[in-house]
């Protein structure tokens, strides 16, 4: 369940009675529904006292970079234990499940460095180049040449 509209609607509130709950106007309600407002700590606070859910759960399910960096958080908490299982199997003396290991340790890491590349391209508003846009330049050059 992703954003305050879900979770308010699914605990049969309206935005008036949430509102109220919270100690806050409905507008600022709306406003965050509608991705007009981000909410400030305190207001975030308030809400999540509110719904009865965390200000972490509440913060992931309404600000989808917060969504992201849970997701990423989690993937190097795994991968954190597989380093671990990497310095077991190498203590021993498993060499080539500890390089396996090591190859798969690197591969996540570089996808974990391109996620959060896109994570930062994304934040700042950049459009991501596409094979087509490359091949539309490219035309576009020998036109012009």
């Amino acid at each position: 369940m992703h954003g305050l509209r879900e979770i308010r609607e699914a605990r049969a509130l309206t935005q008036v009675q949430l509102a109220q709950r919270a100690g806050l106007n409905m507008t600022t309600i709306s406003r965050i529904e509608n991705d007009l407002n981000r909410p400030t700590t305190p207001t975030l606070r308030a809400l999540a006292q509110a719904l009865d859910m965390s200000v972490a759960d509440l913060e992931t399910a309404i600000n989808p970079q917060a969504r992201v960096l849970r997701q990423e958080v989690e993937q190097l908490d795994q991968l954190a234990k597989a380093v671990e299982m990497a310095k077991a199997a190498l203590s021993d003396g498993q060499v080539e499940n500890t390089m396996r290991a090591l190859d798969i340790l690197e591969g996540a890491i570089r996808e974990m460095a391109e996620d959060m590349r896109e994570v930062v391209r994304i934040s700042r508003g950049e459009k991501k180049e596409t094979a087509g846009d490359q091949l539309s330049g490219l035309l576009a050059e020998m036109k012009a040449g």
